[in-house]
């Protein structure tokens, strides 16, 4: 389902599962225990969730007509598709 097709409870809970996976890969980005590469993995991981997380708070935003109003304007969509 297209995310402009989705009520605001599916929204809400997305953005919540978004900020959960978003904060693991952070703290993967810091864990000195992973190598290299896995941190990068994570870094790149933590920028996808922020760029869903983003598109989801616009979502929302334009579902309660706020959509001029949100102050998630920088998106990461042309580096990683949507």
């Amino acid at each position: 389902m297209d995310i402009n097709e989705k009520t605001l409870g599916v929204l809400i809970d997305e953005l919540i599962t978004t900020c959960m996976k978003c904060w693991f890969a952070q703290e993967n980005v810091m864990n000195p225990d992973l190598s290299e590469k896995e941190r990068l993995n994570a870094a790149i991981r933590t920028q996808e969730m922020n760029d869903r997380r983003n598109r989801l708070i616009r979502s929302i935003d334009s579902l309660m007509g706020h959509g001029k109003s949100t102050p998630s304007d920088k998106s990461y969509s042309g580096r990683f598709g949507k």
